[in-house]
């Protein structure tokens, strides 16, 4: 069916599939149910050029029939999936393209290259940016898309660092009566992946997130072949992201008791380490983590913390 290898595959919608891989062109397929037949025919539709170096991400919106493609070459090209033609292509990116996502509502790309991250509008404009520390490549990125221009859309990169990072979209006024967009980090999923907790036992690189239709879970996949699935959580009495696993922490790490049935671990709410009941027995609230209310810490955070 294609001679080059393919790197990556979308169905922008029941009746047609893009293709795209090593040679640099994205071929666009149809499938419809062939006279006299009970399996689906595949036809090639046309085979699209702009990239000069092998395609490994592709997106799509099939509200705006638009699908975008992402190269080594450090481009993204956006096409027009009715008339299958190129409408334009995104000023050059610092490095390779490592993914790219479409939001299905406003049309809006995100596309990732090295470290760096970026949102486009629909119009090819560079709306924010943001970038990690050195030596961290996003390897995937996704979007929520549930309504235009609501202040709690989240955009979401899962990194090599094994780390999903959950940034806001915020709009700050510019002066002259406009606006404009930042990326500002809401939160890490570090649990079970990242390269940089000692308490987990198998990190891997992050290779798949997606949040279910409903945008109420984000699920994640690893290169260990994981999937886990995670849902917002607004109680601060409930595990929160940032604790040590309670399986890695056989002793208090301030005092080193080790951690019994009768003597009970505790986690730090504030730097997320596990303590005896002695060492924990302080309480603050934590601004920089939006809880108003007094809650477990440490000597060390408590001392720390501003005074309520």
């Amino acid at each position: 069916m294609e001679r080059q290898r393919t790197l990556c595959v979308i169905c922008p919608d029941s009746k047609t599939v893009v293709l795209a891989g090593e040679y640099g062109y994205v071929s666009v397929w149809s499938h419809a149910q062939a006279v006299g037949t009970k399996h689906p025919v595949m036809s090639l539709k046309k085979k699209l050029f702009g990239h000069n170096k092998l395609v490994d991400c592709l997106a799509s919106s099939d509200n705006h029939r638009i699908f975008v493609s992402g190269s080594a070459d450090k481009t993204v090209i956006m096409w027009d999936l009715n008339k299958l033609s190129l409408i334009r292509q995104l000023p050059s990116h610092p490095d390779k393209i490592s993914a790219v996502s479409m939001n299905n509502t406003s049309g809006e790309v995100l596309s990732a290259a090295g470290s760096s991250l970026f949102l486009w509008s629909i119009n090819g404009d560079l709306l924010a940016s943001t970038t990690l520390p050195l030596h961290t490549t996003i390897q995937v990125v996704t979007q929520t898309a549930l309504n235009e221009w609501d202040t709690n859309n989240v955009v979401v990169g899962g990194s090599s660092d094994g780390q999903v990072r959950i940034w806001g979209v915020l709009f700050e006024e510019a002066g002259n009566g406009t606006w404009r967009r930042t990326l500002v980090l809401r939160s890490r999923l570090t649990i079970h992946t990242s390269f940089h907790r000692p308490d987990n036992k198998n990190p891997a690189q992050i290779t798949c997130v997606r949040f279910s239709e409903d945008h109420v879970n984000l699920y994640v996949g690893d290169s260990r072949g994981r999937i886990y699935c995670w849902y917002p959580n607004d109680s601060t009495g409930k595990q929160a992201d940032h604790w040590v696993q309670d399986s890695g922490a056989k002793t208090c790490s301030q005092c080193g008791v080790r951690f019994t049935f009768v003597e009970r671990r505790h986690h730090c709410r504030n730097c997320g380490q596990v303590f005896c009941n002695s060492c924990s027995s302080y309480y603050k609230p934590i601004p920089d983590r939006a809880i108003p209310q007094k809650v477990r810490v440490c000597k060390p955070c408590f001392d720390e913390l501003p005074d309520p």
